[in-house]
């Protein structure tokens, strides 16, 4: 197949990370796969900042520079040439209404859905009214789909983690914090983040704060929180592998991999119920702890209950590694090959 991915920057964010991880698989199988990347100067930019889930991935350099196929930059898709039935698809809310300009006379488009934007429904309407396929990252994104367009999706793939890159890298009896991902957008909800923090440094003094993201960090966490601005891969592994607890506070995910990257590197989780891929990887009480978003007072509790309870906490985390192990890159895109082989052949 040929397969154009079209991504609306290039910035550290999970949606271009993900895309790349799996057109990299692609390449792998034998398909012929590239990327366009918006390159353009306008507020579209900071339109793509938004739509392309979370920017709060650790990097090295760029995503974009792990990509081993070939890749373009453009200001105007309707400039861009296309081969006959290639498969054209949109990721991200930007990239999917930027494809509705072009003619479907001779490719297929495919929407690739990693997230939602509800405080900019008029971008997610033009974004998905064309009623091309739809892949979903996570489970919750179908009744959203169908609400914004009255489509069903074609296929739900969740994303991955790389056990290979996200291990624990220390011994038990080195993990001394509570930690979570940072970022001053609203879907993260930075206050509520901040809240956890007081909180728990009211009740657990001696515990180490720790967070890493790609915002520079909220003046009132200076002092007790020790932030880390783009971490390597490497920093990343060690931040979550020193930690106890991870949690997540966000308003809404995409698909969240900071979640399985915690559990990967030994931490128990806590997380809201903020759609993503937290209802999707989380049984509460199982393998991590479902919490309300906005709920500031219910992460702290279900933090306090993790940390004095050392049986529930290794429950949670040998049932986390068997949650790992089924959310594999490899499973990624195997799916993904099948989906658009279907629609190849539609």
């Amino acid at each position: 197949m040929r397969i154009t991915f079209v991504l609306p920057g290039s910035g550290p964010s999970g949606g271009v990370r993900a895309t790349v991880i799996v057109a990299n698989g692609l390449i792998e199988r034998g398909h012929q796969v590239r990327l366009l990347v918006y390159s353009g100067k306008t507020g579209l930019r900071s339109i793509a900042r938004k739509t392309l889930t979370a920017i709060c991935y650790p990097r090295t350099s760029s995503w974009l520079s792990q990509f081993r196929g070939p890749k373009k930059p453009f200001s105007d898709i309707g400039r861009c040439d296309f081969s006959d039935f290639e498969i054209v698809i949109g990721a991200g809310l930007w990239s999917c209404a930027e494809i509705s300009r072009l003619s479907s006379n001779k490719i297929r488009k495919v929407h690739y859905v990693h997230g939602i934007s509800p405080q900019e429904p008029e971008l997610m309407e033009r974004a998905w009214r064309e009623k091309a396929p739809k892949i979903a990252v996570s489970s919750y994104l179908e009744e959203k789909v169908q609400q914004v367009c009255g489509q069903k999706l074609f296929a739900i793939i969740p994303n991955g983690v790389s056990t290979s890159e996200y291990f624990s890298s220390v011994a038990v009896n080195e993990r001394d914090g509570v930690g979570t991902i940072y970022a001053n957008t609203y879907h993260k909800d930075p206050a509520t983040i901040l809240a956890v923090f007081e909180g728990l440094r009211t009740k657990y003094p001696r515990i180490r704060q720790r967070a890493f993201g790609a915002c520079r960090p909220d003046g009132k966490m200076r002092g007790f929180v020790e932030y880390h601005r783009l971490p390597s891969l490497e920093q990343a592994r060690d931040l979550y592998s020193r930690s106890i607890v991870w949690f997540c506070a966000s308003r809404s995910e995409g698909f969240g991999l900071p979640i399985l990257e915690a559990m990967a590197c030994g931490c128990a989780v806590v997380s809201t119920d903020c759609g993503g891929s937290a209802p999707d990887i989380i049984e509460d009480g199982v393998n991590g702890f479902l919490t309300k978003v906005g709920d500031a007072n219910d992460i702290i509790n279900k933090i306090a209950m993790l940390l004095q309870d050392s049986r529930l906490r290794e429950r949670i985390v040998d049932n986390s590694g068997s949650t790992v192990c089924r959310f594999t890159w490899q499973n990624t895109i195997d799916k993904l090959e099948a989906a658009l082989s279907a629609i190849a052949g539609a």
